[in-house]
């Protein structure tokens, strides 16, 4: 009987014990933001667990852009937070040749991309289709999607603009947009659709 009283003691001690222990809290920064190429350093900046232990991060693509969902680890607790992987690293010059419907364009054009100021995915390429016309797109994952626009054919009238395409990172730790899909849709309805197909590179 005396050994049981001592073991319900024990037991009411230890769960008395456990329960003092404070939670566990994974402080971060309001919001995170990182270049193309970070590595765990950069989002790790200004992350810390309420008990001191050592705080580690997991689920990044750091060859990524836009908007990514981490988790954050401090012995059993976690906890997620979506951080931000900007675009500047594609900003650059550009040569590109074009593909329509299948012909090849002989001429080799350039244009130039720079980082959006008001969204951290988003780019400006200047003179597509030719040097025609300037276009925006939002990068997520490795693919952009090109902000839909008008533009006029001298010759066959108004057309809408669409378009995708993917960047890549470079020897050196360096980033290019690739390659891009764009369809022309003609508002004369006779008229087919036009697919042009680019290839960048950077310089």
């Amino acid at each position: 009987m005396r050994k049981g009283i001592l073991l319900l003691a024990a037991v009411a001690f230890l769960a008395t014990f456990n329960s003092c222990q404070p939670e566990v809290i994974i402080t971060t920064p309001e919001e995170i933001t990182i270049d193309l190429g970070s590595n765990d350093a950069a989002v790790l900046a200004g992350v810390e667990a309420s008990n001191k232990d050592e705080v580690t991060v997991s689920g990044i693509n750091y060859d990524h852009a836009g908007e990514q969902t981490a988790t954050f680890a401090a012995g059993d607790v976690t906890l997620e937070k979506v951080i931000k992987v900007k675009t500047d690293k594609l900003a650059g010059q550009y040569s590109y040749k074009q593909t329509i419907d299948g012909d090849l364009d002989s001429e080799i054009y350039s244009c130039t991309v720079t980082q959006s100021t008001t969204l951290f995915n988003k780019i400006i390429v200047s003179d597509l289709l030719g040097g025609a016309v300037d276009g925006s797109a939002v990068c997520q994952g490795a693919a952009f999607t090109l902000d839909a626009f008008n533009v006029e054919f001298t010759g066959l009238g108004k057309a809408a603009v669409t378009g995708t395409g993917t960047f890549e990172k470079l020897d050196g730790g360096n980033y290019q947009i690739s390659t891009a899909e764009i369809t022309i849709d003609f508002e004369d309805a006779s008229l087919e659709s036009w697919l042009i197909e680019i290839e960048f590179t950077k310089e």
